[in-house]
């Protein structure tokens, strides 16, 4: 039998090194990295969170201030259309009211023409007395 001499020292075999567990989502300036700010800049692991932080409030700060517009201009469509609304029915009432006024006018002349028709037929039917 042939012996094969191994291409590569077989004493000093470990597994490689895993990988650092990163998330796909995380922010690329909070994944780590090899690249540091030089020492004495303004940059430093600190600072960098703070800043971070406060981008994070301002951020948060703004879109509650849009939040609350938004929610203040829907209340002021709400109370618009509930104004309207009952210029509305107002104005449906009024209608309603002056038609009935009129149909109640109509039926009154109208039966006063009829009194009239029903008082001159009385008078014409009897012979006159002159």
């Amino acid at each position: 039998m042939t012996e094969v001499a191994p291409s590569f020292d077989m004493t000093a075999l470990a597994p490689p090194p895993a990988p650092l567990p990163t998330s796909r989502n995380a922010s690329p300036s909070r994944s780590p990295s090899n690249h540091r700010s030089p020492p004495g800049s303004l940059a430093t692991d600190g600072q960098h969170l703070a800043k971070e932080r406060r981008k994070d409030t301002e951020k948060t700060q703004e879109l509650s201030e849009l939040l609350r517009d938004k929610e203040r201009r829907a209340q002021q469509h709400l109370e618009r259309c509930g104004e309207e609304r009952g210029r509305k029915m107002e104005e449906q009432k009024r209608k309603e009211k002056q038609r009935r006024s009129a149909a109640e006018e109509k039926r009154r002349q109208q039966q006063q023409a009829e009194k009239f028709v029903r008082d001159s037929a009385c008078t014409f039917s009897e012979p006159p007395q002159c």
